[in-house]
């Protein structure tokens, strides 16, 4: 078959055994990823610390909230998850907090919300930034007080969880643009979070691979493989949806192939045509290159290219080192060599 003798195949490896670690669900060799594991743990052992968790869509926000979760005391409770942008602002709230019969003409009956569901465990409030600013006060004098009122009752009621919050928006801005409560942001963000866009950790993308294939090989059959060509593809991607749409992508194969292998063809025409474009326009830059005929001096000349790929990566990284080298595929020190140099 095409492409059959060449394949990515999963590996037990110790990467694995610190997934596992992780409750199965945080993946990543790189030097921020591990970071990132590192914080789970530690805040997992502290089961009543606010969390706030920071990055674009797609980067696992509610996985590492689950690590949390899983990994600490309140494991054997509730992890109750409400997405603050799908539920309209006139229901968040009963939603939030419950509501009493009677409260108004569709309460037909008393209903508990999320946070009487959560009692014990998790509260996991995603797009926390979508939260309309009169909740926002309700929200911060129940953080305050872990008490709250249904809506339509006097009885206050108290319960004992943790608020693991996250957005993929920037909560500094919308304070600064009075779109979201000051006292709030300071309150949810007791520790911070920051997940790392997948095109900043391209060393991640082999390991999540992996597991992906792993979790979507069909018991009773050969294992799912990807072609080295296939690979090479994805590695050169820039995965605009993150992780969730690196899973989707090997779904997708897992569908098409034949043979529980994904080949090129299997993969999303617009990725195949970006990836294969990046990697074009540097073949077409090199073939370019031509020595003069008076020669050239070759190290300012190399060093001006390095200066222009540097400068890039750290400004694509908001200037963090270490996902500005991984993506020059050096180390830190060497990128600390070269800013000294």
């Amino acid at each position: 078959m095409k492409g059959s003798g060449t394949a990515f195949c999963p590996q037990p490896s110790e990467q694995a055994e610190e997934y596992a670690s992780l409750c199965g669900m945080v993946i990543g060799r790189s030097a921020a990823m591990q970071q990132v594991a590192n914080m789970v743990r530690q805040v997992a052992l502290y089961p009543d610390t606010t969390v706030l968790l920071q990055g674009e869509s797609g980067t696992g926000k509610d996985v590492v909230a689950r690590a949390i979760h899983q990994l600490s005391s309140r494991a054997a409770y509730q992890f109750v998850d409400i997405n603050c942008a799908a539920i309209p602002e006139t229901l968040l709230e009963t939603e939030l907090f419950g509501v009493e019969a009677g409260a108004f003409t569709d309460a037909k009956a008393r209903r508990d919300g999320y946070v009487l569901r959560a009692d014990g465990g998790t509260l996991f409030l995603d797009e926390i930034g979508s939260m309309p600013l009169v909740l926002q006060a309700k929200l911060l004098r129940f953080l305050e007080t872990r008490s709250f009122r249904r809506v339509g009752s006097t009885r206050e009621m108290h319960v004992d969880l943790r608020v693991i919050s996250a957005t993929n928006v920037d909560l500094q801005s919308a304070v600064a643009h009075r779109a979201f409560r000051d006292d709030l942001f300071y309150r949810l963000k007791v520790i911070t979070i920051s997940l790392p866009a997948l095109r900043e950790r391209p060393e991640d993308i082999a390991p999540l691979v992996e597991h992906f294939l792993r979790l979507h090989s069909l018991e009773g059959e050969p294992p799912l493989r990807i072609s080295l060509e296939a690979m090479d593809l994805l590695t050169r991607y820039h995965w605009p949806g993150n992780v969730r749409e690196l899973r989707s992508v090997i779904q997708r194969g897992q569908i098409l192939c034949d043979e529980n292998l994904i080949l090129p063809e299997h993969l999303p025409e617009g990725l195949c045509r970006a990836s294969m474009d990046s990697s074009q326009r540097l073949e077409e830059l090199r073939a370019q290159l031509h020595l003069p005929p008076g020669g050239i001096d070759l190290p300012s000349f190399l060093g001006s290219i390095e200066h222009v790929f540097i400068q890039e990566a750290l400004e694509r990284c908001h200037g963090n080192q270490v996902q500005a080298a991984a993506l020059l595929h050096i180390s830190r020190d060497q990128l600390r060599y070269r800013l000294a140099r």
